[in-house]
């Protein structure tokens, strides 16, 4: 299985419903987007703390409304080609993204940011809400995150949800948390993985994603190794 990072952010604006739109075109079965929450709390797709670096204005998502973020630009800083395809692209909420990907049959990655240790409740429950309000296909699903707190809150409030932990190293007690918490997948830093970490994660019947691999010669090593799903900002060339 392939993703497409962030929709496919070397093809598209990340985390823009084009790079979700992208990522379909190009094959890929499943999207890595990332979900935090604005002032008036709305779950909104971006990475960052603040919008800076991916569009034309200055600040912090957390302090702005759902009506200042959608005045935004999130083409304004994307390098890659065709830039005038995407001259109309908006932060997308959450809703508008899994509405996107319902349609299109793409699975959704949903990666909740955590800038500060006091959203993890507000935003699980916003996102809980809007999955629920949508009666989105669990199937198609998966939350994950670097937290261990946001992942337990996420099995308390909505346990039928997959839950997947990133993670860019062998955490102590790491598989003990991920039984303790019915985890689905263990997503790793694919620079960081060996060969015994992935006999490991696979021996415990988990899922193994591996970010952010852009070098299409690597995949069948990583396939040998029993990668299930490689998040690349390149869906076209796997």
């Amino acid at each position: 299985m392939i993703s497409g990072h962030r929709g496919a952010r070397a093809l598209a604006p990340e985390n823009t419903l084009a790079g979700i739109k992208k990522a379909a075109e190009c094959g890929a079965t499943w999207v890595e987007m990332d979900v935090q929450l604005s002032a008036d709390r709305v779950p909104v797709m971006i990475h960052d703390k603040t919008v800076n670096r991916c569009t034309n204005g200055r600040g912090s998502v957390g302090k702005m409304s759902l009506e200042t973020l959608k005045q935004l630009d999130a083409n304004a800083k994307f390098s890659g080609t065709d830039t005038d395809l995407y001259s109309e692209e908006q932060i997308p909420t959450l809703e508008e993204a899994l509405l996107l990907c319902e349609q299109l049959g793409i699975t959704m990655n949903l990666e909740i940011k955590i800038h500060r240790k006091t959203e993890v409740l507000p935003l699980v429950e916003q996102i809980v809400k809007t999955v629920k309000q949508l009666n989105f296909p669990l199937d198609k699903l998966v939350f994950s995150s670097f937290d261990l707190g946001v992942l337990t809150y996420c099995k308390t409030l909505y346990p039928e949800v997959r839950r997947g932990l990133i993670t860019s190293k062998n955490k102590r007690n790491m598989m003990r948390k991920a039984q303790e918490l019915s985890l689905y997948s263990i997503h790793y830093d694919q620079s960081k993985l060996t060969e015994n970490m992935a006999t490991k994660i696979k021996a415990a019947g988990l899922q193994l994603h591996i970010w952010t691999m852009n070098e299409p010669d690597k995949a069948a090593m990583f396939r040998s190794w029993g990668v299930d799903n490689i998040i690349t900002d390149y869906p076209n060339q796997f």
